[in-house]
């Protein structure tokens, strides 16, 4: 028997596919509880934005199964100078842990500049403010910019991050993307994290007591009983980091997956670490890309290699985090996966033969939004073949495409609302 969330998919799905291609992108102002907000919507996504608590996003409605996929805890207007738990996805700087509790981007107003173009949309905030070096005592100031992107027919928000140093003197930092997903709508039995790698800093861990992992300690990566959650009212809880450029949590029963994708982290002409971080209670988990593999200011590790980000006068660190829902995607083909964007998935290598005058092509991929595969020949620029991509399900492209000339190079691109990017080559001769 068919998974009924699998058949809501596939409606939902269907009904979305014929609505109409004009104005699929829009940004407004609006309001939740009193206060002030953006909402982006497209065909697939309808996404709040609370800037004044430093939620972007606040919501992610999910059209495609019809679900919000980020918690909703306390309303908006619920905060009076004291930080309140609200759900979403809130940034934490200069740290997550301590006073103030999630750094100060809730505290102070920011400075937002919406522009809307054909085929996307595009939110900034910018928010300049203080804070005292927890071991020093040292006055700071950071400039922290966020631009959120959304496209046309796709899950995918595109998040540019820009933190500069623009006191008088160094300043060390650190920063979490602190998401609270619930995907499938509930925080349940199936639903699982997973980050590629071989190593996990181990913060504490002791709703696993069995194992018997020291605090603030490297441990092989993955461990079965991280990766997998179940509600339980067993006391303690869980916090690690996996150096990743990607992590995900996942609903297995309804084959959703939430994706956290980061790209290289550079802070001046130098790269640093992306940590992929996963915290657990008893009933819920977070999601967490982070710059550091410890997040909150205590003055007795704040110093500690890979624990703060050093900014020199005037340096900036700069880096993207995009988030996407994948739909039609299982735990193993998750933990097996080739390689993963904003975009896509590819579940194993792409390949392009080229022999004489024929080129073969092996691709299998699931896409975030609305795509073409497309197959081109070089130097001519023809196009070969074209293959409509959609979400909601593994695609395989396995297919022969006839050249012009037995030496061309055949290039494989995805296309879509954010431009076109290379996924595969071949060269006969």
């Amino acid at each position: 028997m068919r998974n009924r969330a699998v058949d809501l998919t596939v409606f939902w799905l269907a009904i979305l596919w014929v609505l109409p291609a004009s104005s699929q992108v829009s940004l407004s102002k609006s309001e939740r509880d009193g206060q002030p907000i953006y909402v982006i919507e497209n065909k697939y996504v309808r996404s709040e934005i609370a800037y004044t608590r430093a939620r972007s996003p606040l919501s992610y409605f999910d059209k495609i199964t019809q679900v919000e996929q980020l918690r909703q805890l306390a309303p908006l207007n619920g905060n009076h100078g004291k930080h309140t738990s609200h759900g979403g996805v809130a940034e934490a700087v200069p740290w997550t842990g301590g006073s103030p509790y999630m750094g100060y981007l809730w505290t102070q107003p920011w400075q937002m500049t919406a522009r809307t173009y054909d085929d996307h949309v595009v939110l900034t905030g910018e928010i300049t403010f203080p804070y005292a070096d927890p071991v020093t005592g040292r006055l700071a100031e950071l400039r922290f910019q966020k631009t959120m992107t959304a496209y046309e027919g796709s899950t995918r928000l595109k998040m540019d991050y820009r933190i500069e140093n623009v006191g008088d003197g160094p300043a060390r930092f650190q920063h979490c993307v602190h998401g609270s997903p619930c995907v499938g709508g509930t925080c349940d039995d199936g639903d699982y994290f997973f980050a590629p790698g071989d190593r996990s800093w181990i913060v504490w861990s002791s709703i696993l007591p069995h194992l018997k992992i020291p605090d603030q300690s490297w441990h092989s990566w993955p461990i079965q009983e991280a990766v997998d959650f179940a509600p339980s009212d067993a006391e303690g809880g869980l916090q690690l980091f996996v150096p990743a450029s990607w992590g995900v949590m996942g609903d297995d029963k309804t084959k959703e997956v939430m994706a956290m994708v980061s790209s290289p982290v550079m802070v001046g002409d130098r790269e640093i670490p992306m940590y992929m971080g996963y915290t657990r209670g008893g009933e819920n988990y977070y999601l967490e890309p982070s710059l550091t593999k410890h997040i909150s200011n205590h003055d007795d590790r704040w110093e500690r290699e890979g624990y703060s980000v050093d900014l020199d006068r005037g340096e900036t660190c700069v880096f993207t985090v995009d988030m996407a829902m994948f739909h039609g995607v299982s735990k193993s083909q998750v933990t097996s996966v080739h390689s993963m964007t904003g975009d896509y998935l590819l579940l194993q290598a792409p390949s392009v033969e080229v022999d004489s005058n024929k080129a073969h092509i092996d691709i299998t991929i699931a896409v975030t939004g609305d795509a073409q595969l497309i197959v081109v020949e070089m130097p001519t620029g023809d196009v070969l073949s074209t293959t409509i991509l959609t979400p909601g399900k593994v695609q395989r492209i396995d297919e022969d495409v006839s050249l012009s000339d037995k030496d061309a190079t055949v290039s494989v691109f995805l296309g879509n609302a954010a431009g076109k990017q290379i996924l595969a080559e071949g060269t006969g001769g």
